[in-house]
């Protein structure tokens, strides 16, 4: 016998069922209210069109649906951090910065030791007491001194003193070949064309217009009527930084290059306004221009001196240093002057 499963009444059911009573019972009835709890209603019982909108809010779903709800609305649990990206390029430079302002002068150095030119030999020229004639000769090779003083009591004097040279005045010793005031070499007959080097250093610690330490080259042989004014062909070739575009100031030290390109020479000998002309101090030329015109030309002596000239007025001081010469066939030797 099969069994029956009996409905419960619906709520619809309760109220007719009621309503019934009161018709039949007719005259006076008691209202009743009737409770309906979740336990009488039938899973299912309660469909979707029977909810108002807005009635049941998320609150009220379990989790999971709320977590399904969150998924589809692109809503989902935060994941972990990432790790750092890799990095950037690199930003465009910066403007330029303004120019910072210059920088205070360093103090000067001190002065280091005396240089040689490659190959050189130094020589030291020791003190020298007096004046006379020279004391030897040395034919332009190292060794042989050969140096002697000039100029006492000729308006001025010249010393080996303070480790150089020191010359002062202005005037000229007409008793030597150079005519000036301070120290010379001799040679015996060297060729003038032989000498391949020239140079010292000087400075004017009391200047007197454009005189400087001077070089004169006492030669023999020169052309008489072109370079000399002799039989004998003797003249001073000579070398003044004045006239190589020098005017000293007080104090500064120079080097004096007399084979320096462009550097210029006259010739005593040559005299001034004549038809020969070139060569004179008016119009200077350069020394290997005299070996040229004066084959037959011997040094007889160079002298470092005052540059001195006769009727010169005024006072002059100075010093030089580091006399180097040098010949073909010899190697170039620097004289410390005065040790």
């Amino acid at each position: 016998m099969s069994r029956l499963k009996l409905k419960p009444p619906s709520f619809a059911t309760v109220i007719a069922g009621t309503a019934l009573f009161v018709a039949l019972g007719g005259g006076a009835y008691a209202a009743t209210t009737v409770m309906v709890n979740t336990r009488s209603l039938v899973n299912g019982s309660v469909t979707n069109h029977k909810l108002a909108n807005g009635s049941v809010g998320q609150n009220k779903l379990n989790g999971s649906l709320r977590f399904e709800l969150g998924q589809h609305n692109g809503v989902g649990p935060q994941g972990p951090k990432g790790g750092p990206g890799g990095q950037g390029p690199a930003g465009a430079g910066g403007p330029k910065g303004d120019t910072g302002a210059a920088g205070t002068n360093g103090t000067n150095g001190t002065n280091g030791t005396n240089g040689a030119n490659p190959g050189a030999a130094v020589v030291n020229v020791p003190a020298i007491t007096g004046t006379g004639t020279p004391p030897g000769t040395d034919n332009g090779a190292p060794g042989d001194q050969g140096f002697y003083l000039s100029g006492e009591d000729s308006g001025g004097s010249a010393a080996l003193t303070n480790g150089e040279l020191e010359l002062h005045g202005t005037g000229t010793d007409g008793a030597t070949l150079q005519g000036g005031i301070g120290l010379a070499k001799a040679y015996n007959n060297v060729p003038l064309g032989k000498l391949n080097a020239l140079s010292y250093d000087y400075h004017v610690n009391e200047v007197n217009g454009t005189q400087a330490p001077t070089i004169h080259i006492s030669v023999f042989g020169a052309v008489d009527g072109t370079d000399s004014k002799f039989a004998s062909g003797f003249t001073n070739l000579v070398y003044a930084p004045g006239l190589n575009g020098v005017t000293p100031s007080e104090s500064t030290v120079y080097q004096a290059d007399a084979f320096a390109p462009g550097a210029l020479w006259y010739s005593t000998g040559a005299v001034p306004n004549s038809p020969t002309t070139v060569g004179s101090q008016d119009d200077p030329i350069a020394l290997s221009q005299f070996v040229t015109r004066d084959p037959s030309a011997v040094i007889a002596q160079i002298s470092i001196d005052n540059g001195g000239s006769t009727g010169s007025t005024g006072s002059f001081d100075a010093g030089a240093d580091n006399l180097i010469l040098g010949f073909t066939g010899s190697p170039f030797t620097r004289y410390d002057l005065g040790g």
